[in-house]
Formats: C-alpha cells, sequence, structure tokens
C-alpha cells in the first residue's frame, strides 16, 4: 500500500467515522460542557495521532463531552473555527429573537471560578466589618465584580469581532469506545446553539463531508454549497484528492436558518 492510499483510507475511516460516530441520537451517561485550557493537549495529541490539523488549537472554541464523575476525561469534542471575514454586512444579520446574551455563559464562566475560592461567606462574629474573615470576603467580593466586568467588555469586544467572520464546523471527533451513543449529534448541537446565542449566523458555518453522509448534516439545516469560503480552498482540494481515489466525493456544505 502506497502512503498515498494509506492517507487516503485513513481520511475515509475519518469521515465515515465520524458520520457513524454521530448516527445514534441518545447520549445518556455523558456530561457536556465548554472546553478549558487544560483539554487542549490532549484534543491537539488525539486529533495528530488521527491525521487531523493539531494546530491552533483553542479551547474557547470547543464543547467537550466527558465522563460525568470525571471532568477530565473527554469522550468527544467538536468546535467551529473562524476561517476569515465575510462580505456580509454585520448589521443585516436574522438573528433568533432573544438571541444574543453571553450573561449565562458569562455567570457560569464565574461560577466555576467562585467554587475554587477558599474564602466562604462569614457568619456570626466573623459578619462584623471589622473581623478579618469580613475583609477577606469583602476583598473576595471585589475582586469578582472587577472580574465580571472585564468578562462582559471582552465577550462585548469578541462579539463585534465575530459578528463578520465566516467560521467551520470542524475538529468533531468521538473516542472509539463511546461512538454509536449520540454524542456526536449533541456536539454539534451544542456548538451551533451557542453559535447562534452570541449571534452569529447558522448560514456562515461551512463544513466538510463525504457525499454519502450529507444527508445526516441536512438534519441540522446543513446545505450542500459549490462556494465554499476560499480560506476552505486548500482543504477542499488535498481532501478531495484523497477521497476520489477511493471513488468518494468530498462536499462542502453551508449551514441555514433552521434552528438546531
Amino acid at each position: 500500500m502506497t502512503k498515498v492510499q494509506s492517507l487516503s483510507n485513513l481520511l475515509l475511516l475519518f469521515f465515515i467515522g465520524t458520520a457513524r460516530a454521530l448516527s445514534t441520537p441518545d447520549p445518556g451517561g455523558v456530561k457536556f460542557r465548554p472546553g478549558v485550557k487544560s483539554d487542549e493537549f490532549q484534543i491537539s495529541l488525539t486529533m495528530a495521532r488521527n491525521l487531523m490539523n493539531p494546530l491552533g488549537i483553542n479551547s474557547k472554541r470547543f464543547i467537550v463531552a466527558v465522563d460525568p464523575s470525571n471532568d477530565n476525561k473527554l469522550y468527544g469534542w467538536a468546535q467551529l473555527r473562524s476561517i476569515g471575514s465575510s462580505i456580509r454586512d454585520p448589521n443585516q444579520y436574522d438573528t433568533l429573537p432573544g438571541s444574543g446574551s453571553a450573561e449565562q455563559e458569562i455567570e457560569d464562566e464565574l461560577w466555576d471560578e467562585f467554587e475554587k475560592d477558599e474564602v466562604e461567606f462569614p457568619n456570626g462574629v466573623a459578619s462584623l466589618p471589622w473581623t478579618k474573615e469580613y475583609r477577606e470576603f469583602s476583598q473576595t467580593s471585589a475582586k469578582r465584580r472587577e472580574q465580571r466586568a472585564n468578562f462582559v467588555e471582552g465577550a462585548e469586544r469578541e462579539k463585534k469581532r465575530d459578528k463578520n467572520q465566516l467560521w467551520e464546523l470542524a475538529s468533531v471527533y468521538v473516542i472509539p469506545e463511546w461512538r454509536h451513543k449520540g454524542i456526536g449529534s449533541e456536539l454539534i448541537r451544542k456548538v451551533m446553539a451557542k453559535h447562534v446565542m452570541l449571534e452569529r449566523r447558522a448560514g456562515d458555518v461551512y463544513l466538510l463531508t463525504l457525499d454519502s453522509t450529507k444527508d445526516w448534516y441536512r438534519g441540522f439545516g446543513f446545505e450542500l454549497t459549490d462556494d465554499p469560503p476560499a480560506a476552505m480552498a486548500l482543504e477542499v482540494a488535498a481532501g478531495g484528492i484523497l477521497t476520489k481515489l477511493l471513488g468518494e466525493k468530498l462536499v462542502a456544505m453551508q449551514g441555514g436558518k433552521k434552528t438546531i
């Protein structure tokens, strides 16, 4: 077997394996959460081993599936990564009613930080303003208020920057022993739901898949497109050559307005 055939087989197995991993609708016994910095090494290592791009991994773009009893044991993940600016007017976006609030995401992140605090709410005599316990709690509270303001400011900056971006649904992966459980399906639903919540258009999301699996993605509102973003040109060309060697066809799809 030549190196080209080997790479072709691995690419085909990846696309087929992804489709199978996403097909079952009941991801029971799994917890889903936003990606965190400590996830990046495992994601990068696993992707490299599976001949997927391990570079530029940003945990903030990921949703991960984990063991409910062990938050660090990853079962799978998916991300939306920016692939460049669109030419659309960012003021013409048709967002869903009530979408765009990043408040819950900010509160969740702050709550995670709050749970790490060693200072507890003072009670009894310790609640008097001149006590050490009260001063420590007051300082921690002030720090949290300042941190929240910084989170809000950062979220607003990111929202404005991302509003005129194009995105690729990528890095969709479920470890072999946890496939066929609907984990991949749920990862995509959650990634897309977060995308819409942040006032980004589903129509600005693209993906590459095999022609034989395109109907599955249509269940998420994706449709075939003959005009993928220029930033995906190299990926389209390389993937198209490899899949053609095995009698398959690589297709590009674009998100639609359908609610996930």
